[in-house]
């Protein structure tokens, strides 16, 4: 990844095309939004209001409101009023499997997955002083052979595109995690270098292979942990404890294509917590080209995987569209790809956005 011309990222051109690979990833956002949901690219969530009547009526909570078991947001309304149905402390599922408990305390989540086939995305939005819980779901598939919208992809180094999820860390914060080794006796490295990797605005666009300024928001190792990411045996955002925890994690409930998930809590404007999995249960690893290793076939390079998955973590969304699948951000990324562990013009500029520039030491 030594190659600073335009051809230098010209390796992930298809891979919009190929098996893919999107993240998941749990953010918490409070506030208020639109709720979508639905197949193929983006869909929309059911556009009922959630009203139960008058009177005795009033009472009675709506028929999508189960007493037990998962909710799923597509035969939801977009807002839900605790009064008709209290969904805290409730799971919640969106598109392609992805699911998240709701919070108890006031925070929102987001999470994210990162599939072999697509990315998908559900944001819980809790807001106690309205009375309301705001649900958004989006999930991709990606076509096999070129899709009909497909355009040609971008020089990433060229490609300004970014999305804004909606919370972030303080400017100049320093964000502490922890790395859970799992029991697959998968290697850090391929983890410490994602996260550092984003962080650090690694780049194949200019002859340092870092963007200028940084952005002001850095991270600090804080060692070992025995105690696993958030994130539950089927992939599910579960009750976040204030500590940011990335590693290995086998989750044999997730569907069979969800290669990574991350939770990410906010409140207000605000994370307070992001937590990542990778998935062991039946996916091959590669720690990235850094160790001086090859990539085995069918493997998928943890370093690029988790770079994607901390501009997750730092408050970046995928940005969709074939011509934008040389960004770090795409939702896609093909086995043995290790293009998304640098970023593209997009990544960073939607970093600088989020966060500004880091003043000179």
């Amino acid at each position: 990844m030594d190659d600073v011309s335009p051809a230098g990222r010209g390796r992930r051109t298809g891979a919009w095309c190929a098996t893919a690979v999107t993240a998941l990833s749990c953010m918490v956002a409070a506030g208020a939004g639109t709720a979508t949901a639905g197949t193929g690219t983006t869909g929309t969530a059911g556009t009922g209001t959630g009203t139960t009547g008058t009177g005795a009526a009033a009472h009675r909570p709506p028929t999508w409101c189960k007493a037990s078991g998962a909710l799923r947001a597509r035969a939801m309304p977009q807002k839900v009023r605790l009064s008709d149905c209290d969904l805290r402390g409730r799971v919640v599922r969106g598109e392609n499997g992805l699911a998240a408990t709701v919070p108890s305390d006031g925070t929102s989540v987001t999470a994210h997955s990162l599939r072999t086939d697509g990315a998908s995305e559900l944001r819980v939005e809790v807001d106690e002083a309205k009375g309301e819980i705001t649900l958004t779901a989006t999930g991709t598939r990606v076509p096999q052979g070129r899709p009909r919208a497909f355009r040609a992809p971008m020089d990433a180094c060229k490609d300004g595109a970014y999305q804004q999820e909606p919370s972030k860390w303080p400017k100049g914060a320093t964000i502490e995690w922890h790395y859970y080794p799992g029991t697959a006796g998968l290697p850090m490295s391929g983890v410490s270098t994602g996260i550092t990797d984003m962080f650090d605005a690694k780049t194949d666009c200019t002859p340092s292979h870092a963007f200028a300024p940084l952005p002001d928001v850095s991270q600090k190792y804080a060692g070992q942990t025995t105690t696993a990411p958030n994130v539950t045996a089927d992939a599910t955002c579960g009750e976040h404890d204030g500590t940011n925890v990335s590693g290995w994690q086998a989750m044999p409930g997730a569907e069979p294509d969800v290669l990574a998930a991350t939770c990410t809590w906010f409140r207000g404007p605000t994370t307070i917590e992001s937590d990542t999995a990778l998935q062991t249960q039946g996916k091959k690893w590669w720690p990235g080209p850094q160790d001086g290793s090859s990539c085995p076939a069918g493997s998928y390079d943890a370093a690029a995987v988790t770079t994607h998955e901390t501009g997750h973590m730092l408050g970046l969304g995928h940005v969709e569209g074939s011509q934008h699948s040389e960004l770090t951000m795409a939702p896609t990324v093909a086995s043995c790809d290790d293009d998304p562990a640098t970023l593209g013009k997009g990544d960073y500029d939607g970093l600088i956005a989020l966060y500004g520039a880091r003043s000179p030491a």
